[in-house]
C-alpha cells in the first residue's frame, strides 16, 4: 500500500501563554507530500522547560527513524526512541540544575505499506476522518479516564473533576533518575489498515481541544472548501480564545495505492 498525502498543513500558535511548549515534525511549512512521518508533541506546562522537553521528544524520535532508515514504527522501535529521548532528558537536566522535571506529550502518524501507525502517550490527539465522520480516535491518558474505567467517578463527573488535567501517561525524566529506575513509558499504537483517498488524519495538542469538539471537527473537515480554508475555520475557533498553546496537522489523503500481485511464476 502507498499513501499519498495532500499537501499538509501546519500550525503553530502561543495563545495566552508566554511561552509555545509545543513542537512539531516536520516544522511549519516544511512538509511536502512525500512526507510519511509527522510527530506532534506538547511539553507539560508543570514541568519545567517544556518546550525544550518537546524538541528533544520530537528530535529523538526522528533522529531514530532516520538512523535506521524509517522502518515501520511499532512497539519496539517506539520504545528505544523513547529511551533514547530520556537520555536526552537527564542529559539536559544534569546540565541544567536548577531545572526540576522535563515531560512531554507524544502522537506519532506514519504512514508505510502496511497503511498508518498511529502512536500517543499523553493528552495530545490523532483523529481519522471520512465523509465527514470521526473514524478513529486516540483515547487521552489522563487519570480521570482511569477512575472511569475503574468506576471510582462517572464520565460526567470526569468533565469537571479537579484532576482533570492531570496526565496518567507522559515522557518523563527527573534530576538523579537512572536509566533503569523510571521505566520507559509504554504508547498506545495502532496500525489503520484501512485508509481511503478522501479521508483526513488531525493531529493536535490539547490546546486546540479547549474550543474545538468531535462536532466542529466534522463539520468543519466535512465542508466542500480547499484545505487550507479548513485549516483557517479550525484556527479560527482557538484565536484569542484559547489559553493553552495550541499546534497541530492536518492531512488530506489524496491517493492510496495497493499493490500489483506479481504473477505466479509458470512452472517448466
Amino acid at each position: 500500500m502507498h499513501i499519498k498525502p495532500t499537501h499538509p498543513l501546519a500550525f503553530s500558535y502561543i495563545g495566552q501563554r508566554t511561552v509555545n511548549q509545543d513542537a512539531l515534525y516536520p516544522a511549519v511549512g516544511l512538509a511536502t507530500e512525500e512526507t510519511e512521518l509527522f510527530v506532534v508533541c506538547d511539553g507539560m506546562g508543570g514541568a519545567d522547560k517544556g518546550e525544550v522537553a518537546s524538541q528533544l521528544l520530537c528530535d529523538s524520535v526522528t533522529d531514530y527513524a532516520e538512523s535506521f532508515n524509517y522502518p515501520a514504527f511499532d512497539l519496539v522501535h517506539l520504545r528505544t526512541a523513547l529511551s533514547m529521548t530520556l537520555d536526552r532528558y537527564r542529559i539536559y537536566l544534569r546540565e541544567h540544575p536548577l531545572v526540576g522535571r522535563m515531560g512531554s506529550t507524544l502522537t506519532l502518524l506514519q504512514f508505510h505499506e502496511k497503511g498508518a501507525t498511529v502512536a500517543h502517550i499523553g493528552d495530545s490527539r490523532v483523529y481519522q476522518l471520512r465523509a465527514g465522520k470521526i473514524i478513529f480516535q486516540t483515547q487521552d491518558h489522563k487519570q480521570v479516564n482511569d477512575m472511569v474505567d475503574a468506576g471510582i467517578i462517572t464520565a460526567t463527573q470526569a468533565l469537571t473533576h479537579p484532576w482533570r488535567n492531570r496526565l496518567s501517561r507522559a515522557v518523563v525524566a527527573e534530576p538523579g533518575t537512572s536509566t533503569t529506575s523510571r521505566a520507559t513509558p509504554t504508547p498506545d499504537v495502532t496500525v489503520i489498515t484501512d485508509v481511503q483517498a478522501g479521508d483526513y488524519f488531525f493531529m493536535c495538542t490539547d490546546g486546540v481541544l479547549e474550543r474545538l469538539d468531535n462536532y466542529a471537527l466534522e463539520t468543519l473537515l466535512a465542508g466542500n472548501i480547499p484545505d487550507q480554508a479548513k485549516l483557517q475555520s479550525l484556527i479560527a475557533l482557538c484565536d484569542g480564545q484559547t489559553k493553552d498553546n495550541y499546534s497541530g496537522y492536518l492531512i488530506g489523503i489524496s491517493q492510496v495505492m495497493q499493490p500489483v500481485a506479481q504473477p505466479s511464476a509458470l512452472l517448466s
